[in-house]
């Protein structure tokens, strides 16, 4: 069972209600700048921080590896560099 025009017309309207009741917004603009605030106000509270840190730890390590294992790749130009 597909949906009409209307149906879909309908739908589209309920979760703009939605969107506008949850975070005050009405366009995609407004939506964005809401949550980017809500997420600053949460690393300000220090809530993310330690999510924020375990993702670094984890990508430095994973960037420290490929580098290692792809050292013979950049390794001897490094070298040639006077």
């Amino acid at each position: 069972m597909a949906l009409s025009v209307t149906d879909k017309k309908e739908i589209e309207t309920m979760i703009r209600k939605e969107i506008k009741t949850f975070l005050d917004s009405n366009t995609l603009n407004q939506f964005e700048n809401k949550m980017i605030e809500m997420i600053k106000k949460e690393i300000k509270r220090g809530k993310i921080q330690g999510d924020i840190n375990d993702i670094v730890i984890k990508i430095m390590r994973e960037f420290y590896n490929i580098m290692w294992t792809k050292r013979g790749f950049w390794e001897p130009q490094l070298k040639n560099v006077k």
